[in-house]
């Protein structure tokens, strides 16, 4: 029997930070996950990446991931806006005092470097290709089956395993949801005009499309969210035919665009845990919540997630005291599901707002975007939530944390 403080359920990104942040502690910590190890050093393939703000890159340059990093691209500008209408705002890196608005990472070449960064961490261990049969939560500890391996004890069990998470099913623990009734279409493209580090994003009838910047100059990923038919009808179209319609629907922003690896399409759904805790089971990052990605900030979600529940164990194991009180637990739960469902409603309402052709409402969001594009103060504010800079952040995530 593997005798364990901590069993973190999910090798992904989340996980593997938390495994991380973790693993400065003198616990005994490993990590399950049903499929392979990360192939270290395999090149970044930019088929799935993902926008982290300043929060994420200060955790991850402190855990020494940041700096193995190839493919992070930092973007210096956004421009939003919205199709057949003056509604547009605009931001920059310079007057937000920052040397990025963020940057773009390859999902997978992430992971392979928080792996990487495990490798000489005595008290972490790494079990792949690791099938749970049962799990049986208790009042003080956690047992869990293996397939073909000995049995796992652990006093906190920290389910990271996604948005549909297997611990989180078999647990039966109460998770809300509804479907946003979109697919996003994610490929990268080339554009025949250089896109400046610039992200863009266009509000269109049917929903945003998202043109992100990545280090070649005229390489950018797309997020293109549409109603399931249109996503079938766009699947469907020759490549010149998608690259036709896709560079109308940028209109015209840089030049013509065309495909640069294979499209694929993703449905969209909104979930949130309703009880992010069981007994001695927590839930964190994608297995908690998913959102919408128009605002990119759903890893950064996730990572500030398990930031906070290390900040807390931490206090706990520091204190002397049970790293799996009910209190420390209840606490976490209270922090995040805060921060969760402030981004939630957020997102909602940015989604339903720009979900109307209603010629009044069209106004109105133009005169609304305008207004804030010239308030400076509220301008900057939105930014500094946006950026990771302000909010209830997990102190090491914080910008004026410096390490002991």
């Amino acid at each position: 029997m593997l005798d364990l403080d901590i069993a973190i359920v999910g090798a992904g990104s989340a996980g593997l930070t938390l495994a991380l942040l973790l693993s400065e502690l003198p616990l005994k910590i490993a990590v399950l996950d049903k499929g392979d190890a990360p192939q270290i050093g395999a090149a970044p393939s930019l088929q799935r990446v993902s926008a982290l703000n300043q929060a994420s890159r200060r955790v991850l340059q402190q855990l020494g991931a940041w700096q193995q990093l190839s493919s992070k691209a930092g973007f210096q500008k956004m421009e939003v806006w919205e199709a057949d209408s003056f509604a547009r705002i605009a931001f920059d890196a310079a007057g937000q005092q920052v040397d990025a608005l963020g940057y773009l990472v390859d999902n997978e070449e992430l992971r392979q470097c928080l792996f990487q960064q495990l490798a000489d961490k005595a008290n972490v261990r790494c079990l792949f290709n690791c099938q749970i049969d049962s799990i049986n939560a208790g009042e003080e500890q956690t047992l869990l089956s293996l397939s073909g391996q000995g049995p796992v004890l652990c006093k906190l069990l920290v389910a990271a395993d996604g948005a549909n998470s297997f611990v989180r099913q078999q647990l039966k623990m109460p998770i809300a949801f509804w479907d946003y009734d979109h697919q996003a279409l994610v490929c990268q493209i080339h554009s025949t005009e250089p896109h400046g580090q610039c992200a863009r994003q266009v509000f269109l009838k049917d929903g945003p499309l998202a043109l992100l910047p990545l280090a070649d100059s005229h390489l950018l990923s797309i997020v293109w969210s549409v109603p399931p038919e249109q996503a079938e009808q766009l699947l469907a179209l020759s490549e010149a035919e998608f690259n036709k319609a896709l560079t109308v629907a940028s209109g015209n922003a840089l030049g013509v665009l065309s495909r640069a690896s294979v499209l694929s399409a993703h449905p969209l759904k909104m979930r949130y845990a309703s009880e992010w805790l069981l007994n001695k089971v927590v839930l964190v990052a994608d297995a908690a919540h998913t959102i919408h990605p128009l605002a990119g900030q759903g890893m950064n979600l996730g990572l500030m997630d398990v930031v906070a529940l290390a900040e807390l164990i931490s206090e706990q194991v520091l204190a002397r005291k049970p790293l799996q009180e009910e209190r420390l637990l209840r606490r976490f739960e209270r922090w995040r599901k805060a921060e969760a469902q402030t981004l939630i409603v957020a997102m909602e309402a940015f989604k339903r707002g720009f979900g109307s052709s209603n010629p009044a409402l069209k106004l109105v969001r133009g005169l609304g975007m305008r207004l804030v594009d010239k308030a400076g103060p509220l301008k900057k504010s939105i930014m500094a939530a946006a950026l990771g800079n302000s909010g209830d952040l997990p102190k090491r995530a914080r910008p004026e944390f410096t390490p002991d």
